[in-house]
């Protein structure tokens, strides 16, 4: 249903939906790559601040103590960090923040849909360009399509099959000038960052989440890591306070309570490991290695 008032825009776009029922405690919960275990560490410790937390006061507008903390914990500056409600809130702002009415932008898939999403609502074109048939990256396409691009969106390891791109294969995307935005949400479970490229590269966002390795996709808390400059740019456009004071503490009991996210990423790896082995005894399914906390397997006939 289409009201008078809709941008024309609107009607290329649907809402968002996982078509699953959150309560239905009947389900065994795959579709979203959730953490399986609770941070009960994070919790408990949550519990006994919640009582002396200012909740009738707002949030420091400009998030400088979670940031400070978060690039402490990452080696960078704070002026290096911004924090979102969720790494859909770092898209968004990106995408507000950078693109103009039919600015191009790279999108290899399949892989996250919001990026796409976003950048339609930016008035953005989405360029789609497909993955190699083994799920890789179509380097040649995406270094001849960036002469006329202005972003580029790369999720390593990818969502949905798993992959996690080579450092030399990022760097020659980042060779074309392009703003390359490099979503990290399952790189704890790869061992693999390209943090260190923000050293030599200041056309890099590279976005991170606590929602996957660290088992706090409840709370909706992310950030990315760029450049002053483009960290600039896009304060300008955040939205204040766009996080609430539960979320930075959370962030911050977090970052103190590591050692759940490394015990919980082994676990995954060993799971990871233990189930790759036992699909590939399965006969008729074709199995893609996975560098996250999923696996991606096509089946012969959709009756197995």
């Amino acid at each position: 249903m289409k009201s008078r008032f809709d941008r024309d825009l609107l009607d290329n776009l649907d809402p968002y939906s996982s078509e699953v029922s959150i309560s239905d405690g009947n389900l065994i919960r795959l579709h979203a790559n959730e953490l399986p275990w609770k941070n009960e560490a994070v919790v408990w410790a949550l519990h006994d601040k919640l009582l002396s937390m200012p909740l009738n006061r707002y949030p420091e507008v400009t998030n400088s103590e979670i940031r400070k903390k978060i690039a402490d914990y990452i080696g960078f500056e704070k002026e290096n960090v911004l924090v979102g409600n969720g790494s859909d809130e770092i898209i968004d702002t990106i995408c507000k923040a950078f693109i103009s009415p039919l600015d191009k932008v790279l999108i290899p898939t399949p892989t996250f849909s919001m990026y796409s999403a976003i950048t339609k609502v930016y008035s953005g074109l989405p360029i789609i360009l497909p993955l190699n048939p083994d799920f890789t990256l179509p380097i040649e396409k995406i270094v001849s399509e960036a002469k006329g691009a202005k972003i580029a969106f790369i999720c390593s390891p990818n969502n949905p099959t798993g992959i996690s791109y080579p450092e030399e294969e990022i760097k020659a995307i980042l060779d074309t000038g392009m703003l390359v935005i490099l979503d990290e949400a399952y790189a704890d479970f790869s061992g693999h960052s390209g943090l260190n490229l923000l050293n030599n590269y200041d056309n890099l966002i590279v976005m991170k989440t606590f929602s996957k390795a660290f088992g706090l996709a409840g709370f909706r808390t992310g950030y990315c890591v760029a450049s002053e400059t483009l960290v600039e740019s896009m304060s300008k456009v955040m939205l204040p306070y766009n996080l609430n004071l539960i979320s930075m503490k959370v962030i911050e009991l977090a970052i103190q309570h590591e050692d759940f996210m490394v015990d919980s990423v082994k676990k995954i790896k060993e799971n990871r490991k233990y189930l790759y082995g036992a699909m590939q005894e399965i006969k008729g399914i074709s199995i893609i290695p996975s560098s996250a906390n999923f696996i991606l397997f096509e089946a012969e006939n959709s009756r197995m």
